[in-house]
């Protein structure tokens, strides 16, 4: 497809550029029906908007970037509320009494808490948090006398900060960043395939095309040779009335036009084929009353190409499934340090200060604890070991190590598909451009060859069957002229999927937007 062709499907790629399009934009097709006279961009229009599986892939991306927007949320700061009400009434030991002087405690208190908590980069877990204890017991009415005089409740209240750090297992970047880097990457791969798969409908689309190209071609020949066939029976039979032809001419030229109207018949079945499935990939069903649908671009030999290092580099830069592979071997490396990480004994260094107050009252309890006369802090490590070695861990890290090494040889075996998969591509185009030129040769000369024998078979110089071999020969040289073409456009296609050119080739690139 030429870019003059491809010019058109701008502004349709431009909506699909951020992977924000809407599903209903997707699914509404600019028409309702394809034309009868078909230009290729405008199919390759309409197969983009309608096709199923491009909006398949393109949801499934846009899904994949939520994930990864929701494992980045791992460090959103959460706001912590609670309120507790209780209610206590028991009997005192013989040493509570003597030390409370009273046989039983009875209490009802109202417990607050407040907090902001959150998780840093380091892995730490790091909260702010105020609480206050609206205490009322037996104990409060014996009327204990404070600096605020005598009270029927008590209000207790704590702030500080609180930090818990991983020193081994959990702990640092790498480990807490490690789902936020998988899931980046795997909205990487989703892009990738979803470029991969606008690549292959654009490819498959424009094959299709080329394919009913063909097909018309070979029906139009048929079309030709039918003709010519039954000119050649109907002089045989003028001859065979005038005396000086034979029945057996008759008989080969009817042998003749009966053989090339089956071929016709056969040419147009393959002709309602490839309709059919071009349709298919509009994701549209076939209309009762069928659909003649007619190719009006041919196809056309474009430049001489030779394979080079800058068409490999080429390949291995944009080719979506050596894209896809890379992701893949960085996210088994992200496993592979995450798995070494959790192999580790869990080591926890546990700090937390705060400042205390005591009041009859909220406020006189908040104003003691303002003062920060009596501050509390503490400080300690945690230790956690498997008694068996960590044997889940050990394992995991195990089947993380072999994972790196399966991606490695995929990359690797991927890499020597791409290279001598570009030179298999370059050699088909080099040998359909040379039979292009051979058979357009050979369908001079029998055109030729034909116009002469048919001279020459009315002046009654020549057999019929001769002649109809000619044309035959003729017929199959035009339809080689057009196979090699298809050919050649395949080819074209197949090297372009494995550089990964098929939508820059046709300015229909497409960039992940950012996350």
């Amino acid at each position: 497809m030429s870019n003059a062709n491809c010019a058109g499907l701008l502004v349709l790629m431009s909506s699909l550029i951020g992977l924000g399009v809407q599903r209903d934009a997707l699914a509404q097709p600019t028409d309702d029906h394809l034309d009868a006279d078909l230009k290729l961009s405008d199919f390759v229009r309409r197969v983009l908007v309608r096709n199923d599986s491009v909006q398949q892939k393109q949801l499934e991306s846009e899904a994949e970037k939520h994930r990864y927007k929701a494992e980045r949320g791992i460090f959103e700061p959460q706001v912590t509320t609670s309120a507790t009400h209780e209610e206590n009434n028991q009997q005192n030991t013989i040493q509570q009494q003597l030390s409370t002087l009273s046989p039983t405690f009875d209490e009802k208190n109202n417990l607050y808490d407040a907090g902001l908590e959150a998780l840093v980069p380091t892995g730490a877990k790091v909260r702010l948090g105020y609480s206050l204890q609206d205490l009322h017991n037996n104990l409060q009415t014996q009327a204990t006398l404070t600096t605020q005089g005598f009270t029927n409740g008590e209000y207790v209240s704590f702030f500080g900060l609180t930090v818990t750090q991983p020193l081994l297992k959990n702990g640092w970047a790498s480990a807490t960043k490690a789902g936020i880097r998988t899931a980046e990457l795997g909205s990487k791969i989703a892009f990738q395939e979803y470029r991969r798969q606008l690549m292959t409908i654009v490819s498959t689309a424009e094959a299709s095309y080329w394919n009913l190209f063909l097909a018309q071609e070979q029906v139009g020949f048929f079309e030709d040779s039918v003709k010519t066939a039954e000119t050649i029976l109907s002089d045989n039979k003028t001859r065979l009335q005038a005396g000086v032809g034979s029945q057996l001419d008759v008989l080969q030229a009817q042998a003749g036009l009966a053989l090339r109207r089956s071929k016709l018949s056969e040419a147009q079945q393959r002709l309602t084929e490839a309709a059919d499935r071009m349709i298919t990939l509009c994701s549209d069903r076939v209309p009762v009353q069928g659909v003649e649908l007619r190719a009006v671009d041919a196809p056309e030999l474009g430049p001489e190409l030779s394979k080079s290092r800058e068409v490999i580099q080429t390949a291995f830069d944009l080719n979506p499934d050596y894209a896809i592979q890379r992701e893949k071997l960085q996210q088994a490396m992200v496993r592979l340090g995450y798995a070494r990480n959790q192999h580790l004994p869990e080591l926890n260094l546990k700090t937390a200060y705060g400042l205390n107050g005591l009041g009859a009252s909220t406020g006189a309890s908040w104003d003691d604890l303002q003062h920060a006369n009596y501050p509390s802090w503490s400080a300690g490590l945690e230790l956690r070991v498997p008694l068996g070695g960590g044997t889940k861990t050990r394992h995991e890290l195990q089947a993380a190590r072999l994972q790196v090494e399966a991606a490695e040889a995929g990359i690797r075996d991927l890499a020597t598909q791409i290279f001598n998969g570009l030179d298999s591509a370059c050699h088909k185009i080099q040998s359909s451009r040379d039979s292009v030129a051979g058979y357009r040769a050979s369908v001079d000369y029998n055109q030729r060859l034909l116009d002469d024998s048919l001279a020459r078979l009315k002046a009654g110089k020549l057999e019929s069957r001769r002649v109809l071999e000619i044309e035959a020969d003729l017929l199959d040289a035009k339809t080689s002229v057009v196979d090699a073409l298809v050919q050649y456009q395949r080819a074209r296609l197949e090297l372009e999927l494995l550089e990964g050119t098929v939508l820059k080739e046709r300015h229909l690139e497409v960039k992940q937007s950012a996350m």
